[in-house]
């Protein structure tokens, strides 16, 4: 019996190799153009939805002559890597290049990205965390946790000669959890969270070791409700900051949204917020608005 060859890939072009994924893998392309700039992008996904183990391929580009970006991701919902090119767009001068490694399974996903800007004084980062649903267990709760580091050069060259470590470094850790519930015809939300913060400050030569700094713990709390009330959509929610040993700062906000309150079209909304920042005045806000559309 001869040899069945076609699966050999020695024996195949790459146009047959190809055609040989249209039953695995459906294609697409784009591409667009907008401001004197174009945008393109191509995606290779796997054709059956409900094969999540197989790799997902995505590229795309953006160009015009004040924002670059290109990004590149492979993989699944169960592990992913990704690449991210950027330059422009967002003030701080030079490019970005940024990694991320993301996957989970079951209850559980997790994260790790760094990052560089050479031309922003050095700048590098780092992000990484995880976070557990325990719906399994019946609780609509989510914890989390998460770390960033960040690390930049702050002392201008001309200086360098005076310090053994010029660079700035921060290290910001959160934890909290978050969580909703159904609450009559809409849904009741909250969450916590503590945020702990320090430094390391650039070591003159005449120093032992890099100088250090502990930022006030801040532990955030919110909650809020949306649903329908009567005709309308009501929204309403708040949120307290508190910074230990310096302040607590209470933030509150609503809105309610009602559609064709007079029976000839148009929308009613109204709105309102009270914001009392730590070591500044508060402020109040309250706007209503009719629109119709003639």
């Amino acid at each position: 019996m001869a040899e069945d060859k076609k699966n050999d890939l020695t024996d195949m072009t790459a146009a047959e190799y190809l055609l040989s994924l249209s039953d695995i893998y459906d294609f697409s392309a784009r591409g667009s153009r907008t401001n004197g700039g174009v945008g393109v992008g191509a995606a290779l996904v796997p054709a059956n939805p409900e094969l999540p183990e197989l790799p997902e391929v995505s590229v795309s580009s953006s160009l015009d002559p004040d924002f670059k970006k290109a990004s590149l991701s492979v993989g699944s919902d169960a592990l992913r890597y990704s690449r991210q090119y950027q330059d422009g767009g967002d003030g701080s001068g030079g490019p970005t290049i940024r990694d991320t490694v993301e996957g989970g399974m079951g209850p559980v996903r997790g994260f790790y990205q760094q990052y560089s800007q050479p031309d922003s004084q050095d700048l590098r980062g780092r992000s990484y965390g995880a976070n557990v649903k325990l719906s399994s267990l019946g609780l609509p709760v989510e914890l989390y946790a998460k770390r960033d580091t960040s690390s930049q050069d702050v002392i201008e060259p001309e200086y360098s000669q005076y310090f053994n470590d010029p660079r700035y470094s921060s290290t910001t850790d959160v934890l909290g959890a978050s969580g909703s519930l159904p609450v009559g015809s809409g849904k009741l939300s909250g969450g916590i969270n503590r945020q702990f913060k320090s430094s390391l400050f650039p070591q003159q030569v005449n120093q032992a070791s890099r100088p250090t700094a502990q930022s006030p713990t801040v532990t955030n709390y919110s909650l809020g409700y949306g649903g329908k009330v009567g005709s309308g959509q009501l929204g309403v929610g708040g949120n307290l900051r508190d910074v230990r040993g310096v302040g607590m700062e209470p933030s509150v906000r609503a809105s309610y949204n009602y559609p064709n309150p007079f029976g000839f079209g148009g929308n009613f909304n109204a709105t309102g917020s009270y914001n009392n920042p730590i070591g500044d005045k508060s402020a109040a806000e309250a706007l209503m608005r009719y629109k119709v559309n003639f």
